[in-house]
């Protein structure tokens, strides 16, 4: 059994290391699990292998998912930038022996999730065995990867202040024909003549006096000069009442002046 041995790096996280062993007819998404259970990663259908040069400069792309990307490059022919558009090769389709072609070959894995990160692999040996275990495995690990903190739960947090709502009291339903509370309850005659004899004990102790009601308005202007004249004058409703016309000049001085109006 031919086994390949890679080593993980990470350019940004110096102290991290990881080395798996993978059979050549398995698969970059045997692969991809590898390297996800390994290092701790949640798992995440954006992630992307790519074989590579020496230097690490991309050459084939490999990625989770089917996806169709656009490339801008110049074309000599027409002397000009153009677009094209290619798909990258599926993982789950792609053997790792057929796209292997050097005994130090270099690739560049990016998970992109809740965290993303980059990893540089090497092929660094080659190994031949007789012995039978379940492939890819992880022989050595050192390091973590950061992950982002959690943010805190505050679920009040720029929310408007809750208030609770009072429980309000239902007065119990009454239906006819049913007993209320005051169903039960029996007049006593005794009891009621002892209330008002109280009230009139009351009444007389404090000599309340009820208000004279006044009577209706009768219509007339309340400034009417002729309201307010005195209660014990005489009404003058028939000159032929008096006998003493003359003395009536007298009782009523001023009557026969002249009036103002004419």
């Amino acid at each position: 059994m031919i086994i390949y041995r890679f080593r993980l790096t990470s350019e940004d996280h110096e102290d991290f290391l990881r080395e798996i062993e993978i059979q050549p007819v398995q698969n970059f998404l045997d692969f991809h699990y590898a390297i996800v259970s390994c290092a701790n990663l949640d798992n995440c259908d954006n992630a992307l292998f790519y074989t590579t040069d020496n230097k690490f400069k991309k050459k084939l792309e490999f990625s989770f998912k089917y996806q169709k990307k656009q490339v801008r490059k110049y074309d000599d022919d027409i002397d000009q930038v153009v677009t094209e558009i290619y798909v990258p090769h599926l993982m789950k389709d792609s053997v790792l022996k057929n796209y292997i072609d050097d005994p130090h070959q270099r690739l560049i894995y990016e998970f992109t999730g809740k965290d993303s990160y980059i990893l540089f692999i090497e092929l660094f040996k080659i190994i031949k065995t007789d012995e039978c275990f379940p492939l890819p495995r992880c022989v050595s690990a050192k390091g973590e990867l950061p992950k982002k903190a959690a943010m805190p739960l505050t679920p009040d947090a720029g929310q408007p202040e809750k208030i609770t709502p009072v429980p309000v009291a239902k007065a119990p339903a009454y239906f006819p024909g049913e007993k209320s509370m005051f169903s039960e309850m029996i007049e006593d005659d005794s009891e009621l003549a002892e209330i008002e004899s109280q009230l009139d004990d009351i009444m007389e102790e404090g000599k309340v006096i009820m208000p004279e009601k006044k009577p209706a308005s009768s219509g007339r202007h309340e400034e009417d000069p002729f309201t307010d004249l005195d209660d014990n004058s005489e009404d003058i409703e028939n000159l032929g009442e008096f006998d003493d016309i003359e003395g009536l000049e007298d009782k009523h001085p001023g009557f026969d002046s002249e009036s103002d109006d004419y």
